[in-house]
Parts: C-alpha cells; structure tokens; sequence
C-alpha cells in the first residue's frame, strides 16, 4: 500500500513540476498550480483507469454547437494512468478519448491491451481559457456518459453534458464521476479510507470487468465498447435504440438485455467475494440498487436522437470485423464516434446519434473467406478496409453502405488530396475509383459474390465488375506469394493514394510484407491494370468461380483496365 501511494504521490509532484515549470515559475513563485497558464496554456490533469492506463494516447477535441471538433493535443499516460496535457487558450466543452496502452484486468490480475476500436471517453461541460483543470477521470463509466451526450438531441451541449454526466453517475451511485478517483481494489488494503464514492466507483469498474470474463470475451475494453453502446438510447436493456448491441472479440455474441443491471449486479457480487478483492470491502448497497434497477438511466434527460449508419463488409464474406467511424473535422481524420463488432455475415450498424458532417469509415480484425483460395482468413494487424462518406446530416439514419477494398482506395486517394477528406474530395474520389473498375457506386452496389453458385444470374453489370475486381485482387495475392491478402488491399490503398496506379506512392517504391520469415517485395507498376486483368482472367478460369461468369462477360472491364495508363 506504502509503494503504491509514493508512487502516485511521485507522479503528482512530478505533474505539480511540469506545470511550474511551463509558467516560467521558480522554487519561489507565487503561483498555485490552479491558475497555471491564466491567460496563457491551459491543462487538463488526470487519469485513465480501466485499470490503471498504462503508455494510452489520449486526446483532446473541442465541442462546438455540440459537434466535435478539431483535436486540441494529445498525451500519453504514465504507468499509473496519470496524464498532463497542455491544451492551449481553447475554451468551452472538450471531449476526450483514450485509445491504445494497456491494464490490468480486475477479475483476471492479467495484463491487455485494448482492443482495436475500443475507445474510452470523457467529456467536460466546459473549460475557461488558460486554466488547469486537474483531477479529470477517464473510465467506462465516463464514456457512457460521453456516449449518452453524443446521442441527446442537440448533442453534446454543456446541459447535456452535465446531465449524461449526472445520470450517469447515478446509476452507479458516484456523485462526480469527472472528478472522483476510482479505488483500486486490486491494492490491498485500498478501500481503508476511500470514500463511498470511489468505492462504488472502483467495485463498478471492476465488474464490468467480472462480467466480461463471465461472457468469455478476450478483453474486456470489449465490454466497455458494449456498454457505451448500450447507454447510447438512455436504457441499458442491451440494445442500441432498436438494435441488440454485438460484442466483439472471439466470443462474440448479443449483449444480454439485463447486462447492465442484474448481470451487472451478480459480476459485482462475484467480483466481491473473490480472491482479486484485496480492497477490504464491499458494496453490498449499489449491487441491491443494480439488482433492482429498471435499466432506464434517467427520465430528466433530454430525449435521445437514435441515428444510425448500417451496411456491410466485403472483401469475400466477412465476419468478426470491427467497424469503428470517425468523425471528418477539416479534410482530416478526427475522433472515434462509434465502434461495433459486424456480425458473422459482415453486417453492421453504429450509433451516430446527433452527429453531423463527413465520416470516415473503417473495418480491422475481420475474418473472410478469401476468393482464389476459398480459405478462411483474418486481416493482418496492420491492414484495415476504409470508406469515406459525405457529410450526414444530424439525426439521418443511412443504410446499405459497403466497406470494400474499393472504398477502401477510393479513402484513401481523398485523404490524400489537396484539403484532404472534404465533401467535394470525397464525392471525387469515390465517383473516380468507381469509374476505373466501371461501379456506378461504390457505396451503394451490392459486389457480386462469385463463390455462390450462379451468382452472376441476374446480378447487374455493376455488381459484376466489382465482385470480379475483387476477387482478382485475391487471386492476385495468391500469385505473388502473399500470405494473407489483406496485404494486397493495403498495398492497393497506397498504390491509388496519388491518383495513379502505378505501384508508387509519390515517388516512393510500395513494399508489401510476404508474411512470417518471407521478407517483402515491391508492388509491380503495372499491378493496378494489366496485372489485375491477369488475376481476373485467372480467377474466372478456375474452380472457385461459380457465379456462372465467363471471360465474355467481363470483356469490357478487362479492355479498359488493359488499356489503362494508370490514372484514376
């Protein structure tokens, strides 16, 4: 107990110190650490606790008119979760998001990582100019919260803010949940003196942590995902507005409807009487409150703007992926606005809540059936498939949107124009990807699937060039050696990002990774068009191709793509 505290006491000195010292004062200024950089740098001062935040990046974003913003600062979390970041003269309500690093997990004492796509969050009501804000706590119960905001009418607003925050809170019986420091209840002896607050606070925590290992998932960042989606609609009844929440992970699986109450309350109970409580008390009172608990969050919020965006992932049938979205904030990528595992058919639905502008979709982790080898892959750790979309208006649902390797280059090719990814950007790049493989629309056509049997029977033109162009960039995969072909679909994404297909990226040479042990090799400059009618014109004579497609009835694409300079 003794080591724990001088650590953390360390950990505040030495946050006490940088903030002097960013002030230009010495050993015998007369400033106090609350009103460091009045006028002048503000900070906020904290930590990230899913356990304790180990090496986390966490980012600020300002909220205007309760709409994200731009991305203020970022920092990275000690050992114990601390964080200081500076975040200038920016005034008003501020969000914040922690991405990455590692923890411990209460129910099992072992080391994870978070999860790909599994964020948490926080929003502050507000922030006065050159001011600190210190003591702030980012845990799943704050990106509930945040969650919750994101989905009131009128977004995250201060009142909503303060009133998710509250209700929040609540549920939970935590009077501040900004502000009170979780107790740890893996640290002997932790809840000697610790209020009820952080009591409550600490054994709340620790089981959602209980119940993910209950559910068998293999994280449980997992869980805190799930739970933010379930408090999206102002009820933790295990869905999202009318959508049953997805878990993600290897067990997958449905959010049980009494997750966030009696499942809730017996992984508190649970968690309490194990071995992994070294707190020295329990929580008795919270765990009868959840028990009893109806599920509703609080009926003096403002009422919940359900908005979704729905579709599907494709490179060969998908299941498992991870499909997070991100918010668009001047042609750049911005923050995490949602993440949901897609089903075992690729299919999926975000919450988006009140959000307005472009989005920028993107699907990692995914299992697929390959094409040219019909075997079961999973998308290498650094691959990912993306699609841009422009600006949604607040409160739209959207639905039947693709995520392909298509979109995936057409993505990338608006990231990488002048102004990056604006509306016109990526309306441009979506319509000139689609017009290089002859798709209308990338979006929104439905690929062929040439694994079905008579598939291609009454499947449009549209939807034949697209599902041949991806299954030629499989087989194209299987040529070249390539381990797994989400390597190509990567190396694709590079390839377009300049506007030529030409095996460059600028002026640079793209590598690909031939996967363990095998070295790597460069993208052939031809790979885009004569290469690409090879591997069709391959795929389409082998047996994996039963759609009932011959060469005939891709003639046209495969002319254009023989024929292609490269430009897109």
């Amino acid at each position: 107990m003794f080591n724990v505290a001088f650590a953390r006491a360390r950990t505040i000195i030495a946050i006490v110190a940088t903030l002097l010292l960013a002030t230009g004062c010495g050993s015998g200024g007369g400033a106090s650490v609350a009103g460091v950089g009045s006028g002048g740098t503000g900070y906020i001062v904290g930590f990230a606790t899913k356990g304790p935040m180990s090496n986390a990046t966490i980012a600020a974003y300002g909220i205007s008119n309760g709409q994200l913003g731009a991305q203020i600062a970022t920092a990275t979390t000690a050992a114990d979760g601390a964080f200081t970041m500076p975040i200038g003269s920016y005034a008003g309500p501020m969000m914040l998001q922690v991405s990455g690093g590692s923890y411990t997990d209460e129910a099992t004492g072992t080391v994870m990582s978070m999860a790909p796509g599994d964020v948490m969050t926080a929003v502050i009501p507000t922030v006065a100019a050159g001011t600190t804000n210190s003591g702030i706590q980012v845990t799943p119960v704050t990106a509930m919260a945040q969650a919750m905001a994101q989905h009131m009418i009128g977004g995250m607003t201060e009142a909503n803010i303060a009133a998710a925050n509250s209700a929040m809170g609540n549920i939970y019986s935590v009077s501040d949940i900004l502000h009170v420091q979780p107790m740890n209840p893996l640290v002997a002896g932790s809840g000697t003196g610790a209020s009820q607050d952080a009591q409550n606070y600490g054994m709340t925590l620790a089981a959602m942590s209980k119940y993910a290992q209950t559910l068998g998932l293999g994280t449980s960042s997992t869980m805190v995902t799930a739970m933010m989606n379930d408090a999206t609609d102002g009820i933790l009844d295990g869905k999202a507005g009318a959508m049953s929440v997805q878990m993600g992970g290897m067990a997958g699986g449905m959010l049980p409807a009494t997750a966030g109450t009696t499942g809730m309350g017996a992984a508190m109970n649970a968690f309490m009487t194990s071995t992994q409580n070294k707190s020295g008390v329990t929580t008795g009172t919270l765990v009868n409150k959840l028990n009893g608990a109806s599920g509703q969050i609080s009926s003096g919020v403002p009422a919940m703007m359900n908005a979704t965006l729905s579709g599907t992932v494709f490179n060969g049938p998908v299941s498992k992926a991870t499909v997070t979205a991100f918010a668009v904030n001047s042609g750049a990528m911005g923050a995490q606005i949602a993440s949901v595992a897609a089903d075992s058919q690729g299919n999926f639905t975000l919450p988006l809540g009140s959000y307005a502008g472009p989005v920028m979709l993107q699907a990692s982790g995914a299992s697929y059936t390959d094409q040219a080898t019909k075997t079961t892959m999973t998308m290498a750790a650094n691959d990912f498939m993306s699609a841009a979309l422009t600006t949604l208006a607040s409160g739209a649902t959207v639905t039947g949107v693709w995520i392909t390797p298509i979109t995936a280059m057409a993505q990338s090719r608006a990231s990488a124009m002048s102004g990056g990814m604006t509306d016109a950007n990526i309306a441009a790049a979506n319509s000139a990807m689609g017009s290089y493989f002859s798709v209308s629309d990338i979006l929104h056509v439905q690929p062929m699937n040439p694994l079905v049997a008579g598939s291609g029977t009454g499947a449009s033109q549209d939807a034949q060039n697209y599902g041949m162009t991806l299954a030629a960039m499989s087989k194209y995969a299987q040529t070249l050696g390539l381990s797994v072909s989400s390597t190509m679909v990567t190396a694709m994404m590079n390839d377009a990002a300049d506007g030529v297909m030409d095996g460059k990226k600028g002026t640079s040479q793209i590598s690909m990774s031939m996967g363990a042990m095998m070295g790597a090799s460069q993208l052939a400059s031809t790979a885009g068009t004569i290469d690409l009618v090879t591997a069709m014109t391959a795929f389409m004579n082998s047996a994996a191709n039963v759609s009932g497609l011959t060469l005939t009835d891709m003639v046209a694409l495969m002319q254009r793509l023989n024929g292609s300079n490269g430009s897109i």
